[in-house]
Parts: structure tokens; sequence; C-alpha cells
């Protein structure tokens, strides 16, 4: 038993870059993809940094996303040895720097008085928004996402398919759902999205679960992603990137599966495509962005799944989800350079590079000034100066 659980936790460890590692027929052959050779453009538009500081020692070589929290004219960072730190949105001056002394997993989570970070050992740790620790508890595993606050309740999200609730006042649990991890699956987990008393989280199963959130029972349930396939690779369905809810309509993407808009009421499709993705989607006027498993970057209509446009040009350079920032798209890259792209047709506006330590953590754009951690723990904030006159 001991053996198939190490086995496991061995096998999420090293598929979380599934599709850039083959196996290969002679065992000094590498058949990993090679990235895309960055292309020249006319600039369209000027890109300003405000600000740079050293926020820690960042993610180093590990595959760990954590997550910044901005809140309160502040962004709060964290390093893998459990250094938060807050600094001013707006001059990136350090206004106060927590030790927790222990391996952190999944970054910053929190709400507008309170911030939660966890450990790759399970411990919880809620903080005030001056870094005082209240409280710390232990979940059942690691735990990969930032853990959210609704309703007086601390949700977080763990590795052995575990949603729980904890109490805000002490960290007690009010409730917990369990759903059984496949064999294989790739490292990481989703965020829950957390609206009007309802959880929806995508699992490594590859379906869609609602929760009700003060009770943690379950409302509905649907495959999102179907295992197809000869090989136990072929069969490997995840949903593991960012899903969003605009008004009553979830639009949510996963691995080897579908790209779905959902009617949350009534737990039915709108529509569904085709698609296999990481990172996740983001939404702006009416159209969905996401970055495929081969890094190419979808503009998709929201209302039908209609594609609008593709950009190829950053194939299997490991770039982030993409977001909006204004009238741009912004995303980064494995080598630390952020792409602005036009929302109309994608082709490129601008280029820095931000930390040669490469970018694994999607830019936080807040007020159309995007926050950006590298590996290493540099931590810098952009804006754009000047927009193309068309």
């Amino acid at each position: 038993m001991l053996k198939l659980i190490n086995m496991q936790s061995t096998l999420r460890v090293l598929l979380f870059s599934i599709m850039s590692v083959m196996i290969a027929a002679c065992g000094d052959t590498d058949n990993t993809e090679p990235p895309a050779e960055l292309v020249e453009f006319e600039p369209g538009l000027v890109v300003e940094q405000l600000w740079q500081v050293n926020s820690g020692d960042g993610a180093g070589q590990l595959y760990l996303k954590l997550y910044p929290f901005i809140s309160d004219n502040k962004i709060v960072v964290t390093d893998r040895y459990g250094e938060v730190t807050a600094y001013a949105l707006e001059t990136g001056k350090r206004l106060w720097t927590t030790e927790l002394d222990m391996p952190v997993s999944g970054g910053v989570g929190g709400d507008e008085t309170h911030l939660v970070v966890t450990g790759t050992n399970g411990h919880v740790v809620l903080l005030d928004t001056n870094g005082e620790i209240l409280w710390t508890v232990d979940a059942s595993s690691e735990v990969l996402t930032p853990p959210q606050i609704a309703a007086d309740l601390v949700v977080i999200r763990s590795v052995d398919g575990r949603i729980s609730a904890l109490r805000l006042k002490d960290g007690s649990e009010q409730w917990t759902f369990k759903r059984d991890v496949p064999a294989l699956s790739l490292r990481g987990n989703s965020m829950p999205v957390i609206t009007q008393g309802y959880i929806f989280a995508g699992l490594d199963s590859g379906r869609l679960v609602t929760l009700d959130l003060l009770t943690g029972k379950t409302v509905f349930d649907i495959a999102i992603a179907t295992p197809s396939g000869r090989s136990e690779l072929e069969r490997l369905v995840d949903i593991d990137g960012h899903s969003l809810i605009d008004g009553e309509t979830l639009y949510m993407a996963s691995y080897q599966g579908k790209l779905i808009s959902l009617d949350v009421r009534r737990g039915q499709l709108n529509w569904s495509r085709p698609f296999s993705s990481f990172s996740g989607v983001e939404l702006a006027a009416n159209t969905l962005y996401s970055a495929d498993e081969r890094d190419h970057i979808w503009a998709i209509d929201a209302s039908n799944g209609a594609t609008l446009w593709k950009q190829d040009k950053l194939q299997a350079r490991g770039i982030t989800r993409p977001v909006a920032m204004g009238e741009t798209v912004l995303v980064a890259d494995f080598e630390g350079y952020l792409h602005w792209l036009s929302p109309f047709d994608g082709r490129f506006l601008a280029r820095v590079q931000a930390d040669d330590a490469g970018v694994l953590v999607t830019p936080q754009v807040h007020n159309n000034i995007a926050y950006v951690m590298s590996r290493d723990g540099e931590l810098a904030a952009y804006r754009i100066k000047e927009m193309p006159t068309n």
C-alpha cells in the first residue's frame, strides 16, 4: 500500500509538463519540443517599468505557482521558504515581512482583512493584513492553490482530492468534500470559483462539481473531460487551470478535454468544443483567451465558442495564462519575457524581459498595471505608456 501511494505521489510531481516530455525509443534521444524563436515585429505600444524589488527566493526551480495577493493598495507575496512580504502597489516600498519558517506551496490568498498561506507539509496559516499570525492548522495534505475566504470560511483545495471549509475564527473544520485522485494526473490543482453561496471546482478526474458553500453538499456533478485512447497517458484528463463565472455563466477548460460554457443555474451546457489547456481561461469584452497545451494562444467568442484568431508564434515557450490588460492581452514565458498582444487579431504589440530566470505565475493585473513575479523572486510593476492609434 505504501509503495502505491509513493508511486502516485511521484507521478503527480513528474506529470505537470506531460506534453513536453515524450518517451523516447532510445535512452539518449531527446524528443522534447524546442521552444519557438522569438519573432521580430514593429512595436505598437510602449511599456514602462514602474518599480522592481527582490521579494525573496521565489519558487526557484520548483514547480510552485506562488500567487501574489492584491488588496487595499498593497501586494502580498511569499517565497518557497515562507517569507511573506507586503509591498505598496504604487511604489514597491516594503511595508512588512513575516517569517513563517515553513516551506510554502500555494502562494497567498485572502480578503480585505485576512491573508492565508499554505505549506507543502499541509500547514494553513491565517494572518491579519499587518502580517500578524492569528492561527495555524494542518490540512490533510499539500495545498497548491491559494485558499479563498467567503462567508467566514477559509476554503482550501488539497492534493489528496479534498476540498475543505475551515472556520475563519479558529481554523476548525466545518466540512470536507473528498474525491479519489486518479493514479495519473498533472502537478497542480485548479482554484475553485466561489459565488452566490456555491463552490465550483474542477477535479483531477476531469469532472466539475458544485458544492453548497455552507454545508459542502454536492449540488451537481458533470464530466468536462472524458478519458479516451489506449495508453494511460492518452487517457489522462485533468482540470488544473483558471475558471471563471460571468453573470450566470461558467467558463472552464480542461486538459485533453473541452472548453465549455455552462449555465450555472441549471447545470447545463450552453456550448462546448474540444480543447486542451493547462492554464485555463480569461474573459474580456465577450472574448475568451486561453493558451492550449502547445502554447498557442486562442481568442474565442464567448457566446458560441467560435474561434476568432490563434497566435502560434510562442509555441513550447511555457507561457502563462493570457490576461487582459487594458486593450491588450498579456502573457509571460519561461525566459521571463512579457508579451503584449492585440485582442483584435493576436499580433504582437510589445515585448519586455522581466527576468531571465523565467516567469511561472500568471501576471496579476490591477488598475491596468501588471505585477509580475519571476521564479527567483523578482517582483516588478509595468504599465502601458502609449496605446496604438488603431
